[in-house]
C-alpha cells in the first residue's frame, strides 16, 4: 500500500486531487494502527479529525497529514502544520483530534504527537509561518524543524 502512495506524483496544490492522496495516507495509518493492536471505530470527512481508533477500551481521534512532497532528494527538514486556509481557521486551529500524525511515505517515517503537546510546542516557540497551498487558498502553516524538535514526537521508521 505504501508503494501506491510513494509512486504518486508530487502534490498538485489542488484540494480535490490532493484529498485522494490524503485519504490513501489515512488508510495506511489506519492499517498501521490496527497492526499495533488498535481497533478501527470510524473515519470522518470534516475538519474535526480523520480517524477514531480504540485501544484498551479507550477511544482516540487522529488527525493525519500525508506529505508526499518530502523525499530523500527533496527534504526541507520541516513538518508543516496548517492553521488557516481561505481566511478561516483550519487544521490545528479547529481539530478535535487527540493525536496528530504526520506521515512521510517517501521518507518511510510516521511522526506522532498528542495534540495538546503539539499545541503547547507551537505556543511556546516562535515557529516560522509560511503561506502556500493551492491557488487562492492562502493556507497558513507553521514549519517545525524535525531534528530540533524530534524529542517531542514518537517517530516510527517503516521497513
Amino acid at each position: 500500500m505504501i508503494e501506491n502512495i510513494i509512486n504518486k506524483k508530487q502534490g498538485h496544490y489542488n484540494f480535490k486531487k490532493d484529498i485522494l492522496i490524503g485519504e490513501e495516507g489515512e488508510e495506511f495509518i489506519k492499517q498501521f494502527l490496527i497492526n499495533k493492536g488498535f481497533n478501527f471505530i470510524s473515519d470522518n470527512k470534516n475538519n474535526e479529525y480523520d480517524l477514531v481508533m480504540s485501544y484498551d477500551n479507550r477511544q482516540f481521534k487522529y488527525e493525519i497529514k500525508t506529505d508526499i512532497l518530502l523525499s530523500k532528494e527533496k527534504d526541507t527538514g520541516n513538518l508543516v502544520v496548517e492553521f488557516e486556509s481561505r481566511g478561516k481557521p483550519s487544521g490545528i486551529s479547529v481539530t478535535k483530534a487527540d493525536y496528530y500524525v504526520y506521515f512521510m511515505p517517501k521518507l518511510s517515517e510516521i511522526w506522532n504527537i498528542r495534540m495538546d503537546k503539539l499545541k503547547d510546542l507551537i505556543q511556546n516557540n516562535n515557529f516560522r509561518k509560511v503561506t502556500g497551498g493551492d491557488a487562492g487558498s492562502f493556507t497558513k502553516m507553521y514549519l517545525i524543524n524535525r531534528q530540533k524538535f524530534k524529542e517531542y514526537f514518537i517517530v516510527h521508521k517503516l521497513s
